[in-house]
Parts: C-alpha cells; structure tokens; sequence
C-alpha cells in the first residue's frame, strides 16, 4: 500500500459503557403535547403561517404528500413527542433525519437519555465511544443491509426484535412513525456520526441502507407530482439538497411538480425577502436556495420561518390540530409514493451544459509559472446566465487583495509545520474547487503545504470534472424545470466506473477491504488517461503526483453522481468509509500540524472531530494542533460564549475548529473572506516567506 494509502485500524477502540455517561438530555424533560404549555413564538401570528397550515390541511385531505425532514436538535430540545403525535394524527406522511437524529432518538429509547458532554468527552478520547449504542446500532443496520432494508427500517426492526433492551419504545419516533405506516428515512454522512467509529462499523451496509432510504425519499417526493408539503427543521444542508435532487429525479422522469409548498425552521436569520448577491453568506444558505430559489422555478412556494425549535414545532402542531378538530371529513390516506413516471430517467451530456467554471491556459497573476506545475491555468467565470460576471479576467483571483491581523500567526505555524515534517490536512467543500483557486492549491501542494487533501462528495465531483472536461459546476437555472439537474452522464460513467474498479480485487497484492473513495478514482485515471485530458490541473493529478492522500467524504443523497443509473450506495459507503480510516491515520500523526477547513460547514468539521477522538482514544499524542476555518461567514468574536439561542451557537466549525480542539493545547482562527481571496493570500504570504528565507 503506498504511502497515501495507509489507514488507521479501529479494532483496538477502546469503548465505554454509556450507562456511565453523563448527558444533558433525558426523556423526562421531553415535551408534553396535550399538557405543556407552549413558548410564544411571534412568527405564529404571520400570515405566512397561517397560509401554511391551511396547506397542510388541504393537502392531506387531497391524500397528498407531507414530508418532514430534521436535524438533530429536534430530538435534542426534547420534541419528539410532538412529531410523533403529528404522525399519529395523520398530518405527516414521510419524516426523515440526519445519522445524529437517529443516534440520538435511538438513545432515548433504551437510555432514556442522550447527548454527551463532548467539551469534556474530546480530552480523554471518550467522545462518541459509547459500546451499547455503537454496537446496537452497527448490528441493526448489518442486519437490515442483509435483508435489504433501508436504514430507518433496520433500527425499526432491530427495537422490535429486542424489546427488553428498549423500555422507552413508544417515545421513539422511527418506531412510531412505522407502526403508522409512514416511512422513515435517515441521510448519513460517511465519517460524520460516532456509530461511524466503533470497532464493528460495517460503512458498506451504511452506505446500502441508507441509500434505500434515499431511494424510499425519492419516491415520496415523487408523489408531490401534483402537490404537496416539504417542512425542514434546522437540517441546513443534506434535508435541502435532499429533496432538490428528489425533484430533479422526479422532473427528469416527467412528473410535473407544481403547486409544491415548502418551509424551512430555523434560527439562522435568513429572509426570503430578496435574493443576496454570490458574495453575501445568505445567498449559500442551502434552505433558502432551494425552497425560494430553486423551487420558485417549477412554480413552488417557499418560507422561511425564525424561531427555536421549541416555539415553531408546538406552534405548528397546535395550528394543525385546531383547524382539524373543525373537519368534517377524514384525511384521505397517502397515495403510493412510488413515481407514476411518463418516461426513463434521461441523462445529458456534460459538454452541452453551461458551466460557470471553466479552465484557461493563462498563467494566474502572480503565480511564476516556470516555478509551477507545467501549463499551470487558472478558472474563470464565464458569463454563462444573465447577469453573471464577465469572463474578462475580472473576477480573477489576485494575490494580496485580501489580509487579516492573525495570518501572519498562521502563516509562521505553516512554515514551521512544513520545516518539522509536520502535516497539514486541508479540507474542502463544494465552493472551493470551482472557485478559481485550484492552481493556488496545486502549488501549494508542491511545494510541501498540503500533506492531505480531504473533500467532501460535491467538492470531488466538481474536481473530477474539471481533471475531465475543463469546466464545472452547471449553471442551476432553469436546469430543474428542463429536468436536467444533476443528470450528466459522463461524470456518472467515471465515478461510478472508478469505483466498481476499485472495489474489484484484480491481483493478489490487492487487500480483501477494497480501495478508498479517493485511491480508485486516482488509479482509474492512471488506467484510463484518455478520458483525463486536463488531470495536470486539477487537484486529483496534484495529489496523485506529489503521493499525497486524497479523500473523499460523502453524504448518501446529496450528490449529483447519485442520481446516475449506475449508482451502487454500499460500494460508495464503503469507499468512502476506506477514505475515513485514512484521514483518521493523518490526524493521529497531525501532532505540530495543521487542520484548515475551506467553506465545508458540516462534514469538514464533524470528520475532524470524530478523527481526533479517534485518534486520542487510541492513545496517539495528539495535542498542539492548530486548526483554521475559512469561510465568508460572519462571526465576529467568535471567541465570546454564545448560547442555544443563538444561531452561531450551530455553526459546527465554530465548535469543532476553532473552540474544541484547542483545548488539548492547540490555536483556534476564523478567518472571513471568499475563497479567490483568501487561498491566494496565504499562497502568496508563503511564498513571500519562503523567499524571504
């Protein structure tokens, strides 16, 4: 195995039991629906509001569809009940969540309680490492993937089976929603949930599992063909895109999708008032993309609601409970969520799409060119919609536009790390591949900054995309109503390809586990050159070239390859699982290194800290590291305390990268700015330095 390869074993994870944790969360404080008197919410009294439960009414009278996707903290503010009795009372019709809103409403059902104290836990190598919730849940899910379950399903039938382990049963959501025949469905993200760590993790069967679900997702939003109600609480990213790529299937297969209302709940300030230009954080707050944005163009309706969860989820229950009490006719029972498609799913060829990024043989400013990697280009924004910038060389990134007070601290860690053979683990999400940035990255690899390359599943597949074609990330609009999001058959092929490759043992040096995520894509390049004519300029060839790792951590559902015909879940769940053992292998080594995070809001932040309890619980000397987040989020002093009720309080690189980690020993930054501002500027500033010495 060569040296990008190597990856950390878990079987000697050491796991505690977690009936002698500590938790701030119990099921005695669960709300009471019929007993508890509810937090004002003002939002209750909009017309808005109103005009949305009156939807919900009718569409349920018509049998159609309601869906409810969640994020963790539902579980966590102790309103599981209300979504149960929502069930129960017929107003929802699919409900779904994240790999933490099942963990922790599993808890709750043999427990009692749920939510560690991860502050204290992440010192001594604790966090996450809980043996009956692991193990329960790794058992389930292994034995529904044997059945062909989805994952919701499998913790459904694994409570059932085992009723004495579970005394809290009726307060479990998965388990009520499924006694009354409404499908739940859980999103996980690879690496990202502390089931993901424990010595028995079978990622094949999370990846298989949880792709049913998205199938089963699919098909429910598929039933909206005509109308119905998406409802997202607090579920920033994978509920939205989720549901964006359930629409395109369904648009793609001639299903009209119309007169769809949607509602997103959160604490995130966020107005549908106004679309915010690409340079402003609102504009990339996934909810208000694709519920106003994206929905708008099919002819849907979209809100955005401001509140805690407990003031907006008992006020929409006790609304939808006053106006049913005034029936006089029963709800008419959900439809078969299966798609009543006109037509196979179509894909489209890559080279007819309009791309906003797209490759140029120029030199970029600033960067020597004999110095870099041969015909080193950079991106440019063609104007490829109204109203874009012009492809003048405008919008080009320039080196020393950008600067803060601290880089220069963070500048001085790099050039010691780099001098001391310490290791860097950069780690990106979806913004940054297409953003023009890449030969700042490249360079920076060769030059011995980048020791890890981590992306997320969107990030790697705007990366292949340009090591293939020279251009990504399709131009979004009106690609939904032509039923042509996510539908691009070439980079499916590769992808798809590299990974049945991958996963196929060819030779007897190969392993028994497979290749990661990352390692088939790079080895499918070097077996099939053809069909990577710009590789040199791209992150992947850098990689490869330089033997550095380069990984890949997915969510199931959320990414355009996804929706390929090829698409084999348990083979990406697996991969990507291979990627999360060696990243996890860095950070066991990143002791005297760095951690830099670029635009992933979710799954940089959570992989880090599930990596680095690893790695602590396995007793390797992880302590002064210092970590950095990049984003154009503004956080201000982002050292103060906040609480729940604030919504950076959420912000999960603001807990995991900059608070958490530091207090092994480590540095904490937040730095804002845009990504062509701010990787330039810390090339450019090492350069300087370098020359300098």
């Amino acid at each position: 195995m060569t040296a990008a390869g190597k990856r950390l074993s878990f079987a000697a994870i050491r796991t505690n039991s977690v009936y002698d944790r500590t938790n701030l969360v119990t099921i005695r404080n669960m709300a009471r629906p019929y007993d508890d008197e509810a937090e004002p919410w003002r939002g209750a009294e909009t017309p808005e509001f109103s005009r949305l439960l009156d939807t919900i009414i009718a569409r349920r009278l018509e049998g159609k569809p309601v869906v409810w996707s969640m994020g963790a903290h539902v579980i966590k503010n102790g309103q599981s009940r209300y979504v149960i009795e929502m069930v129960r009372n017929g107003f929802l019709t699919h409900v779904s969540g994240n790999g933490a809103t099942s963990i922790h409403d599993f808890e709750l059902a043999f427990l009692g309680e749920t939510s560690e104290d991860v502050a204290r836990s992440i010192e001594d190598g604790s966090f996450g490492m809980w043996e009956e919730t692991g193990r329960y849940m790794n058992e389930a899910v292994r034995e529904g993937a044997a059945q062909g379950l989805g994952y919701g399903a499998s913790l459904y039938q694994y409570l059932s089976a085992h009723p004495k382990k579970f005394p809290h049963y009726d307060d479990c959501v998965f388990v009520q929603c499924q006694r009354f025949g409404v499908p739940y469905t859980c999103h996980i993200s690879i690496g990202t949930d502390i089931i993901h760590q424990h010595p028995i993790v079978d990622y094949e069967a999370l990846g298989q599992t949880s792709g049913e679900d998205f199938r089963q997702m699919c098909r429910s939003v598929a039933a909206m063909k005509d109308g119905g109600v998406f409802l997202n609480f607090g579920s920033a990213i994978s509920g939205p895109e989720i549901f964006l790529r359930g629409l395109s299937l369904a648009r793609n297969r001639g299903l009209p999708m119309q007169g769809i209302v949607a509602a997103n709940f959160d604490i995130v300030p966020v107005t549908a008032d106004s679309r915010p230009p690409e340079t402003d954080p609102d504009y990339h707050y996934r909810p208000r993309r694709v519920l106003i944005d994206r929905l708008g163009e099919i002819g849907g309706e979209g809100y955005l609601f401001h509140g805690l969860h407990q003031q907006t989820i008992p006020a929409l229950f006790h609304g939808l409970m006053r106006r049913k009490e005034k029936l006089d006719a029963p709800f008419a029972p959900p439809k078969d969520a299966g798609a009543e498609a006109a037509q196979s799913l179509k894909l489209y060829p890559v080279g007819a799409r309009r791309s906003k990024f797209r490759l140029d043989q120029d030199t970029p400013p600033g960067v020597d060119a004999a110095a870099g990697p041969a015909g080193a280009p950079h991106h440019r924004i063609e104007a490829a919609h109204a109203g874009g910038p012009a492809g003048d060389g405008a919008s080009e990134p320039r080196p020393g536009t950008w600067t803060d007070p601290q880089l220069g601290d963070l500048i001085a860690r790099l050039q010691e790390a780099k001098e001391r053979g310490c290791r860097v683990l950069v780690s990106l999400g979806s913004n940054v591949a297409g953003s023009g940035v890449q030969p700042y990255l490249i360079d920076l690899i060769r030059r011995g900054y980048v020791t890890h390359l981590a992306l997320t599943g969107a990030a790697c597949f705007q990366d292949i995309e340009l090591a293939a074609f020279g251009h990504t990330e399709a131009v979004e609009e009106g690609t939904l109503k032509e039923g042509k999001l996510a539908m691009w058959k070439e980079t499916g092929d590769i992808v798809h390809g590299a990974l049945l490759e991958g996963n196929a043992n060819e030779t007897e040096t190969e392993t028994e586990t497979g290749r990661g995520y990352g390692e088939s894509i790079i080895r499918y390049a070097r077996n099939h050159p053809a069909l990577f004519p710009h590789i040199e300029d791209s992150l992947l060839g850098a990689c490869a070239r330089y033997g550095i790792p380069y990984t890949c951590h997915i969510t199931i559902g959320t990414d355009d390859i996804q929706l390929h015909p090829m698409s084999d879940f348990a083979a990406q769940g697996k991969a990507s699982g291979i990627d999360f053992q060696m990243y996890c292998h860095t950070v066991a080594h990143l002791e005297g290194g760095l951690f830099l995070n670029f635009g992933s809001t979710v799954t940089g932040p959570e992989v880090f800290l599930k990596a680095l309890s690893i790695a602590r619980n396995l007793h390797y000397p992880v302590h002064h590291i210092t970590t950095a987040n990049f984003d154009i989020v503004r956080l201000g002093d982002y050292h103060k305390k906040v609480g729940y009720e604030d919504w950076d309080y959420y912000y999960r690189p603001r807990k995991n990268i900059v608070h958490r980690p530091t207090s092994l020993g480590g540095k904490g930054f937040h730095f804002e700015g845009l990504h062509e501002e701010t990787i330039p500027a810390i090339w450019e500033a090492l350069v300087e330095a370098g020359q300098a010495t």
